[in-house]
């Protein structure tokens, strides 16, 4: 996903909420939210304050809004997209959400934002102040690491991978490797998307010629 701030048509007497969700997510990142006001919202998108109040009361709830939209959706895992697909496909499919979610931060905006990793990461800490989004992140983490232990499983069950090992270890396994890979990647400032990719090639293909049958 591509996300540019596209200012609003002068024909339209009601702003868009994409729009405010877009400029906002960018000046989350870009500042910190406790940074941020409605102000610098309202500058940044070219919307009235009226038009910024008719679809969120509060600066909080566009914050709740711009997760849901740009995070908890993105990570949350829909077991039809695994359909016909093999153990190794699934969990590259896994991996690239969270590719998706640093390329999508590196696009916001019409210059993008630079080290989008570590702009995320700082984002979501500052989030977490919050004890309902603290909350609704350790139930996506969860949740998360939940789908990556069902694949695992099934994929023991297909025999494609070693059925002596255990589907709770190799799934935080996964999931450690997986994080593991962006935190130490963090000082990249572009092209993350290529740059994960390629880290994904050379630590998973050397992970799956221990736990999967040659």
């Amino acid at each position: 996903m591509t996300i540019k701030l596209d200012q609003e048509s002068s024909e339209n007497k009601i702003p868009s909420k994409d729009l405010i969700l877009q400029t906002a997510y960018g000046l989350f990142l870009k500042k910190g939210y406790q940074s941020v006001s409605i102000k610098d919202i309202m500058e940044a998108s070219k919307l009235s304050k009226g038009g910024i109040y008719h679809h969120f009361q509060s600066k909080e709830l566009i914050l709740f809004a711009v997760l849901d939209q740009y995070f908890f959706k993105e990570l949350t895992i829909d077991k039809s997209e695994f359909h016909e697909l093999t153990f190794k496909q699934r969990i590259q499919k896994v991996y690239m959400r969270g590719v998706g979610l640093f390329t999508m931060v590196e696009s916001v905006g019409e210059n993008g934002i630079k080290y989008p990793i570590r702009r995320l990461f700082h984002f979501q800490l500052e989030c977490e102040n919050f004890p309902e989004l603290r909350e609704q992140f350790r139930e996506t983490a969860q949740a998360y690491t939940q789908s990556i232990q069902a694949i695992v499983f099934e994929g023991i069950q297909n025999n494609e991978v070693h059925k002596n090992l255990d589907p709770g270890t190799l799934s935080y396994q996964i999931v450690g490797m997986i994080e593991g890979i962006a935190v130490h990647n963090s000082t990249f400032k572009t092209n993350v998307g290529e740059m994960l990719i390629e880290k994904y090639e050379n630590v998973f293909n050397s992970y799956f010629n221990f736990i999967c049958p040659k």
